[in-house]
């Protein structure tokens, strides 16, 4: 069997494109709030066990350590704005507490765009090359805080029950749980081998990395946001052993969990 293709980790930074939207082969992460705002056509999510659809005139934020996956669109010719700001950056900005939770916990907030959003973008990408980000932060401070002021959630008008979408749903539901491959099966009725095959086309990685990496995520959430120990985090988070999770944080996260937690405190208080 081939191995599983990987999921592209970004570097956390404050970044901005705006331009067409296309598919990407494989899921990314990136530890950053990320702010869509669709220009023109839609634009549809794999993201968090489900299809999420954000229209033409919608904007979307959410925090993109949970791996997530654009589709390929027919007939939509998506124009979308894009920024990414570290995770540090907006916990330093004091979010209402119900907001940055529902945002910690891998939810995905949408809204009507912004008024000004088009030309906030371009604004703030004159800041950036300026050399002037605090300018552009401030802006993309008080959109956000609009965006989810008004969030609400809403049917993304495409079918969530196809097996890999059950799959993933039900690794989101159970990952603080002891899950294996052939309960994932047996939950949509399929064989394992042909379950861990779909799912790897779908999602671009295995079974084992999506609950990893879910269970890294939850990990992240609970060292900013708890006093928990680093053992009590590990098992929160669905790790077995204490080693395994060491290994992997730092596999994913590019540092140690107490590291991960001094810094995201330092820059930032929650």
């Amino acid at each position: 069997m081939s191995s599983a293709p990987q999921v592209e980790v970004i570097p956390s930074e404050l970044w901005l494109f705006r331009g067409a939207a296309s598919e990407m082969i494989n899921a990314h992460q990136h530890d950053d709030i990320e702010l869509n705002v669709v220009l023109g056509g839609a634009i549809d999510y794999l993201f968090g066990g489900q299809t999420v659809r954000v229209q033409h005139g919608q904007a979307a934020v959410f925090w993109a350590s949970v791996p997530h996956r654009l589709l390929d669109t027919p007939g939509e010719h998506a124009e979308v704005c894009w920024a990414h700001v570290p995770l540090s950056t907006v916990l330093a900005w004091e979010l209402p507490s119900s907001d940055l939770t529902q945002l910690l916990q891998g939810g995905l907030a949408l809204a009507p765009a912004p008024v000004g959003a088009v030309q906030a973008w371009d604004s703030w990408a004159d800041d950036l090359a300026d050399d002037d980000p605090i300018t552009a932060l401030l802006e993309i401070h008080a959109m956000i805080r609009r965006i989810l002021r008004t969030s609400r959630v809403e049917p993304s008008g495409i079918a969530t029950t196809a097996r890999p979408f059950r799959m993933a749903a039900h690794l989101m539901e159970r990952f603080r749980e002891p899950v294996a491959a052939a309960d994932v099966a047996g939950a949509v009725h399929l064989n394992t081998e042909y379950a861990m095959t779909l799912f790897r086309r779908t999602w671009g990685m295995t079974i084992g990395e999506f609950l990893t990496r879910r269970r890294v995520a939850e990990a992240q959430r609970l060292l900013v946001t708890t006093e928990l120990s680093t053992v009590a985090v590990a098992h929160s988070a669905g790790f077995g052993s204490v080693s395994n999770f060491y290994a992997q944080f730092a596999k994913h996260s590019g540092t140690s969990p107490g590291a991960y937690r001094t810094t995201l405190r330092a820059g930032g208080r929650y």
